[in-house]
Formats: structure tokens, sequence, C-alpha cells
């Protein structure tokens, strides 16, 4: 399993953190995880699923998604914007 970025919600709070799968692996397992749901739940996120289990929900970073003609860019003029709208 390689490592991948991740950001975590712990159940309860607000703020996610960033972290990576190492130490993710890490805390699962000292919280009963066995090596079979490891790899399901590292499989699950390599999917781009978003996965909770022992109070946390996880989910994989990939900051190669790009969102062009999803969210508009701030910085072209909203006219020039809507005439590539066209």
């Amino acid at each position: 399993m390689e490592n991948i970025a991740l950001r975590v919600n712990i159940e309860g709070k607000e703020e996610k953190v960033a972290t990576d799968w190492d130490a993710i692996m890490a805390t699962l397992k000292k919280r009963g995880v066995d090596y079979d749901s490891l790899q399901r739940i590292h499989a699950e996120l390599n999917a781009g699923l978003l996965v909770t289990t022992r109070c946390l929900t996880l989910a994989k970073v990939n900051p190669e998604m790009v969102l062009a003609g999803v969210i508009r860019d701030m910085n072209v003029p909203t006219s020039d914007y809507m005439m590539s709208m066209r």
C-alpha cells in the first residue's frame, strides 16, 4: 500500500486535518483494524470514495483534480467569462 495524502475529519469536530496514509494506518491498527480491512480502506480511498471508520472520516487529497468549467476563475472579468460560455 503506497502512501497517499489524506484529509481527515474526527467525528464530532468541524475542522479537517491534512495527513497521510502511513499515519492513519498506524492509528487504525491501534484501534483494532485488521490488515484485510486496511487494504479495503486503502482501495476505497484510491477509488475516490469517502471512508468513515473508527470515528474518522477519510478522503484522498487529489491536487490534480481540475475544476475548469465547474468553478469560475475569479481573475477573469465577468464579461469575458460570459463570452466563453457561448
